[in-house]
């Protein structure tokens, strides 16, 4: 038990390491992409969230992750401790592929590092503009449990319209994560988002709509 809490301990490390590795180097060598959103969720609340994604890494790995923060219902002045995830791949051609994922609530004291495989195909010969990808971790620190991830894009009229989301099962406690986005360009890289969100984890009021703005960066 204390080697296998020591390797999940390096594996969060190694994430840790190469997302600040990409970050420096990223500027000159690897491709990036990501955005910046703010939402207004109709349960009472401000949502804000910058997400990034790095590829062309050494080795040919690829780096996703996101830091979101809200602010409480009773007081929309304060805001809570924010969230993180950020997940290191590596696949091969045909899109399988292994990865390691931290997870991080900083309101809470325990953190998750998560190993298992990924699959993200190429499907350009058979529809275009569609990203899609499922992740499968079997492996996880502090007892979290397996997870399964769903997860893909589908953009319309050269990209003014667009459709994404998540949806991840947590086999332990039995709980189900899900954001569905319905976008549209408003000006250059600017969108107007409505977004449907649910979480399992969330005893009262696990569902709402949000709607706000999104900027890409490239």
């Amino acid at each position: 038990m204390v080697r296998y809490m020591r390797l999940m301990q390096k594996i969060k490390n190694a994430i840790l390491c190469l997302t600040l590795a990409a970050t420096i180097a990223g500027c000159t060598t690897a491709k990036q992409s990501g955005s910046v959103s703010a939402y207004y969720d109709s349960r009472g609340k401000q949502t804000a969230t910058v997400t990034g994604c790095a590829y062309d890494l050494p080795l040919d790995t690829k780096l996703f992750g996101f830091v979101e923060i809200e602010t409480e219902k009773q007081n929309q002045d304060n805001l809570k401790k924010p969230y993180t995830e950020l997940r290191l791949s590596k696949k091969a051609k045909n899109g399988l592929g292994v990865a390691a994922e931290y997870n991080k609530d900083f309101s809470l004291p325990d953190e998750t590092t998560r190993l298992g495989l990924v699959y993200e195909p190429d499907l350009s010969d058979i529809v275009s503009s569609t990203n899609i990808g499922l992740k499968f971790y079997p492996v996880s620190s502090n007892n979290k449990g397996m997870q399964l991830g769903l997860y893909g894009k589908k953009s319309f009229n050269q990209g003014n319209i667009y459709v994404g989301g998540f949806l991840d099962y947590n086999f332990k406690p039995n709980k189900i994560v899900s954001e569905i986005q319905l976008g549209k360009r408003i000006a250059d890289n600017l969108y107007f988002v409505v977004e449907g969100r649910y979480s399992g984890f969330i005893e009262k009021d696990n569902l709402g709509i949000a709607a706000g703005l999104e900027w890409k960066f490239k």
